[in-house]
């Protein structure tokens, strides 16, 4: 059996106990498409806008609920050998920059709102009534934002009926909902292909993101979902950023929870890595009105935008990768073929003159292999 072959980009030392990791650096993006309806040069734009256009009143309920967001997708071959066994790629930290334009003005969130503090009723007011949604004197269906601002999220990317990660391209047509008074004509309730995603709980099935103010594109899971609030595997932290004050481009930093659903988030990372290519979607909560200012909502720079604007930076991809533990041959299980290797490992400190297949016997990370690894290692070959 045949360890993965990749390019290290940097050693980070220890990142759990017993397990080395080392991180591998993707950008400018394969390909980043602003997906919106309106955008009539897919592939080939600067600017990558996101907002919304939420529930039924958003704009005439005309367009889905996330109207704009940014695909991204990193072709990973060249750092990170495809084909392994998905298991095999222990992924143990994914981050995900992104730069946005100078001038902005929006506001930053860091907690993820429910559905139902949108202006559901398009009355112009969120919770005009001011009761709280399902108090006896609720009239709107709505609840005040605790806080303000809105966040920008991180979602898995599917693709469907007409997409898949193989056939879609930056430049491919837009699919979703559409303005159907002229000279838009189209679906208003249309599902997004490609669209973002979260793991339903208890089943796994993936449920559309891209219209859960509405309650649409889910009905036909075998556990249906309507009006939900979905938990982002990632929220944005500006840096170093003033709203309304801001006079150069500033990054959003993307730590995603690989804990998520169970681990099916970093399962999904684990079989992108194993085919050789990693989507991501990028989509802001911040409501628009049409024809708004862009300062009013994030608005990413595209690789186009390097050399052309000032400041502007690709998105970049970082993923951090450890062996294992237990692992000796980097096959992605702990099994006999381990077990072998085992006794000519327990000889002591590590050091450089060690065998480096050693280091996931090392379970306790105190750079020695001993009975308290073996213990461990028995656990794990259990397991």
């Amino acid at each position: 059996m045949r360890r993965m072959n990749v390019f290290v980009v940097a050693a980070l030392g220890l990142a759990a106990a017993g397990v080395k990791a080392e991180q591998f650096v993707f950008t400018p993006p394969t390909a980043d498409r602003w997906h919106y309806g309106f955008n009539s040069s897919p592939g080939t734009r600067t600017v990558g806008s996101s907002f919304m256009a939420p529930g039924w009143a958003g704009i005439n309920g005309e367009f889905n609920d996330r109207d704009a967001y940014v695909i991204l997708a990193w072709d990973t071959t060249s750092l990170i050998a495809p084909g392994q066994n998905p298991e095999s790629y222990n992924v143990t930290g994914i981050e995900l920059t992104v730069a946005n334009l100078a001038g902005a003005e929006w506001l930053p969130d860091q907690t993820a709102d429910e559905w139902f503090t949108y202006d559901l009723n398009g009355d112009g007011v969120i919770n005009a009534d001011g009761f709280p949604r399902g108090h006896a004197n609720d009239t709107d269906g709505e609840s005040s934002d605790a806080d303000t601002g809105r966040t920008i999220e991180v979602y898995g990317v599917g693709f469907g009926p007409t997409y898949t990660a193989a056939t879609w391209a930056e430049t491919s047509a837009y699919i979703g909902a559409m303005y159907s008074g002229f000279p838009y004509l189209g679906d208003p309730i249309a599902p997004r292909d490609p669209f973002p995603f979260v793991f339903q709980p208890g089943t796994g099935d993936l449920v559309h993101v891209e219209d859960h103010i509405r309650g649409l594109q889910n009905e036909t899971l075998a556990n249906p979902v309507d009006e939900f609030s979905p938990q982002p595997w990632a929220i944005g932290v500006p840096l170093d950023y003033t709203p309304g004050t801001q006079t150069v481009p500033f990054d959003i930093r993307f730590t995603i929870d690989l804990s998520l659903s169970d681990g099916l988030v970093k399962a999904y990372f684990q079989e992108q890595l194993a085919a050789g290519k990693v989507f991501l979607i990028v989509s802001s909560a911040q409501e628009t009105l049409m024809m708004a200012s862009q300062e009013d909502y994030p608005s990413f720079f595209m690789r186009e935008a390097v050399g052309q604007i000032a400041g502007a930076k690709a998105a970049t991809l970082s993923i951090e990768i450890g062996n294992l533990p237990g692992d000796y041959d980097g096959d992605g299980d702990v099994d006999g073929d381990d077990f072998v290797e085992f006794p000519a490992c327990m000889t002591g400190p590590l050091d450089e003159s060690s065998d480096p297949n050693c280091a996931p016997f090392d379970f306790d990370a105190d750079e020695n292999i001993d009975l308290g690894d073996y213990a461990a290692f028995q656990g794990a070959l259990a397991d």
